[in-house]
């Protein structure tokens, strides 16, 4: 790390104080304005990786443009020679970390006061951008002069979306502070929002209240299974001064699902303002339903405390500094370490299927091949009819145990076990032409007497003729499968295939309905929308006639599903799942700059049109604009 350029830079290095997996923040003097400043410099190994700058420094832009008390300003951003660090605001003051360390937890109504004002930075954050913090923690939000809690580091915030890995940019491991980790940034999820952040809020909260964190006497990757399986007591538990109604606001922002946490900060800060006024909060009483890392409680009833009269009734464990077990932590072992848990979990479950399905199989084949082979044995067979009927109830019952095994669908002989076993068979006799006595056999009549045969009609012709192939072939290379119906419609000639043909391209559906489609199933959830090479984050609001409204930066935008290029509308679109909708996917990929993967996806598409396809690709690829 080239130091002297910066010093040449108008910067007096002071110290280090704080570190990350890509950043290293150093306190410093800034010269020309005689102020202390800390810089925040990207490491060298991750200013080599050009997507690692790029990340960086647009992150930094959003946060400069943030307008909130509870961040630390952003003065600069500077690239010069291959070396990339933000200029920030110093905080005078402690961190939370070394407050509660030096104090011990802090009043309730403290403590929801920090917490209402980083909540405003946090959404601030979300709504803007959708950036994810992925590291809020104690030792990195600092307490201002002016009792103002501030957050001091964005090292590891990236920006979520639909589609977005949020690990892409870690090398698909697992980073942040063990302790602090929502449950899926511990199972390393590829997708967070905002609710993993109000985990790690939640953490904080129940930090500075009791003074202790969750799982923190654990190792690393014990910490993270925690984090998915395991609960801690309630703050008031632990505190007796807290009130149970302050335990019902971390119970909601630590659940283990992020869909049962709050729908968003605006929910959090109503809570906490009902807590600030002496109200119960809006969110439900503790239970089972849903579960979360704090543990379920009576809110009428404290755990009985075993501290002598006398003696304080909640011991203070100062929270000590083990930066190498609390630093970034990042490693594959831990994924592969989870997935060899489930895949251990998952073979027991088939197992046990497997070994009931068969004993059910041999159970029944004895009863068919042994015991209903001879009727008086099964008329005395005293209990056996019940077992039969508890044999052949087994499947609903394996179903009901596992949920994942369906049964097998019975045979006739498997629904009735109790028949007597049939007689030989023996021919049936002929059928007779009337039910009236059987009358002398008459003598034939003359050959010119019998009814004249129906002539059977000249069979049509099979397969596509070529002229038709080549129309239908052009009509699909527009990308639209009504195009190619009126073609087969209009064309007089008539050959086996062509009601079959004229039903399936009546069946598939345009490619713009396919883009609606999707998008009607992610309204609310922010996707990505690129455009002249410019990417912005959108919420869909709602899809109706071909056209999407949209939310971008707090404006509504309508956009025509038509005005759309192709490339656009594939990024908007769900991977087909059957025959029909590969054709409608081929269309879309018709026009765009994808079309080489049409042979390829045409396999796919049903017999009558995949050849049709492949020769509508080669007459787009021909007529396209170069």
């Amino acid at each position: 790390m080239n130091l002297k350029l910066i010093e040449q830079q108008g910067f007096h290095l002071i110290e280090t104080v704080d570190e990350t997996s890509q950043t290293v923040a150093w306190k410093a003097v800034q010269r020309t304005l005689e102020r202390t400043v800390i810089l925040r410099i990207l490491k060298p190994e991750a200013a080599s990786d050009p997507a690692a700058v790029s990340h960086f420094l647009t992150i930094a832009r959003i946060v400069s443009r943030i307008k909130s008390e509870s961040i630390a300003s952003i003065f600069d951003i500077v690239s010069a020679e291959g070396l990339h660090y933000v200029v920030m605001e110093h905080v005078e003051g402690p961190t939370l970390e070394e407050l509660v360390s030096a104090n011990g937890p802090l009043p309730v109504e403290r403590v929801l006061r920090i917490a209402a004002s980083l909540i405003a930075s946090l959404e601030q954050l979300w709504e803007s951008a959708h950036v994810v913090h992925r590291n809020l923690k104690s030792s990195t939000i600092r307490l201002a002069v002016r009792g103002v809690a501030k957050i001091t580091d964005f090292s590891l915030a990236i920006q979520a979306g639909a589609g977005v890995n949020a690990t892409a940019m870690d090398g698909g491991n697992i980073v942040g502070t063990p302790c602090y980790l929502s449950p899926e940034q511990a199972q390393g999820s590829h997708t967070l929002t905002t609710q993993s952040d109000m985990y790690a809020l939640g953490v904080v909260l129940y930090h500075l209240s009791t003074g202790a964190l969750p799982f923190e006497n654990q190792d690393v990757v014990a910490i993270l299974a925690a984090h998915v399986k395991q609960q801690i007591p309630p703050p008031h538990h632990l505190n007796p001064a807290l009130p149970a109604s302050f335990s019902w606001l971390l119970h909601r922002l630590m659940m283990k699902n992020p869909n049962n946490r709050y729908p968003d900060w605006q929910a959090v800060l109503q809570d906490i303002r009902f807590l600030l006024t002496g109200n119960r909060p809006s969110c439900v009483c503790p239970g089972e339903e849903y579960l979360s890392t704090i543990e379920a409680f009576d809110d009428n009833a404290l755990p009985a405390l075993a501290a002598q009269e006398g003696e304080p009734q909640i011991r203070l464990k100062p929270t000590r500094r083990t930066s190498g077990r609390l630093a970034a932590y990042q490693s594959k072992n831990i994924q592969d370490e989870h997935a060899s848990e489930i895949r251990r979990e998952t073979l027991i479950k088939e197992s046990v299927c497997w070994l009931v399905l068969l004993l059910w199989l041999a159970a029944i084949f004895w009863i068919r091949a042994v015991w209903q082979v001879d009727p008086q044995r099964a008329e005395g067979a005293g209990p056996l009819p019940h077992l039969a009927q508890a044999l052949a109830n087994l499947p609903q019952t394996v179903d009901a145990l596992t949920g994942q095994l369906p049964a097998p669908p019975p045979e006739a002989s498997e629904i009735e076990p109790d028949l007597p076993a049939a007689a030989p068979a023996t021919p049936p006799p002929p059928p007779a032409a009337d039910s009236r006595p059987v009358a002398p056999a008459a003598e034939p009549e003359p050959a010119a007497a019998a009814a004249p045969q129906p002539v059977a009609e000249p069979a049509l012709p099979a397969g596509i003729p070529d002229a038709l192939a080549a129309r239908l072939a052009d009509a699909l290379a527009t990308g639209s499968p009504a195009a190619a119906l009126r073609a087969l419609e209009a064309d007089p000639v008539a050959f086996q295939e062509k009601p079959r043909l004229a039903e399936l391209l009546g069946t598939v559906p345009e490619p713009d309905a396919l883009v609606a489609e999707y998008l009607r199933s992610q309204i609310g959830k922010p996707l990505i929308f690129e455009r002249n090479g410019k990417q912005r984050t959108v919420i869909p609001r709602d899809v109706h006639d071909g056209v999407i409204r949209v939310e971008a930066n707090g404006r509504g935008i309508d956009i025509a599903i038509g005005d759309l290029t192709a490339d656009e509308k594939l990024r908007w679109m769900e991977r087909p799942k059957d025959g029909v909708r590969t054709v409608a996917y081929c269309l879309a990929l018709m026009r765009s700059s994808r079309r080489e993967e049409i042979p390829a996806r045409a396999a796919a598409c049903p017999p009558l049109l995949a050849p049709l396809l492949t020769e509508a690709a080669a007459r787009a690829a021909a007529t396209a604009q170069p």
